[in-house]
């Protein structure tokens, strides 16, 4: 391959990338991270749609799947304390208004896609565990 059809290929990769790129994609892409805190002193589990935590400790941060958002569970688990699920609630990302205004059609459809529009309503979660009673 010639050197011009190379830089003409690099700069079409390029202008492409920028292109179906959008604010929110940029911003906000990849996981959404929720931090959780609490006073157990003990190593717990915590499983979301994405991934198992296994044997950490409160503080921490785990992340959840960005499809899906509204509706999905973070279960938490330890030897010792039962736990409620967290169950998440999304909200429209504010980036996605500047990329409308910005980018147009085209950056508010890759938003879209990869459902950079919508976060987490809350990503910040205070972990209350309940004492097992023998049996349980």
């Amino acid at each position: 391959m010639t050197m011009v059809k190379m830089i003409k290929l690099s700069l079409m990769a390029l202008v492409s990338t920028t292109m179906l790129s959008s604010c929110a994609t940029i911003f906000a892409g990849g996981a959404p991270k929720i931090f959780l805190e609490g006073d157990i002193d003990e190593p717990i589990t915590v499983r979301t749609e994405k991934e198992v935590y296994e044997n950490v400790s409160l503080p921490c941060i785990v992340k959840v799947k960005r499809h899906k958002l509204d509706g999905q569970r973070i279960k938490i688990e330890s030897e010792n304390y039962k736990y409620k699920d967290i169950i998440l609630e999304k909200s429209v990302n504010g980036w996605t208004f500047g990329n409308i205004a910005i980018g147009g059609l085209i950056g508010w459809s890759v938003d879209l896609i990869t459902n950079c529009v919508s976060r987490p309503s809350q990503t910040h979660y205070d972990v209350r565990g309940k004492k097992k009673e023998a049996g349980e």
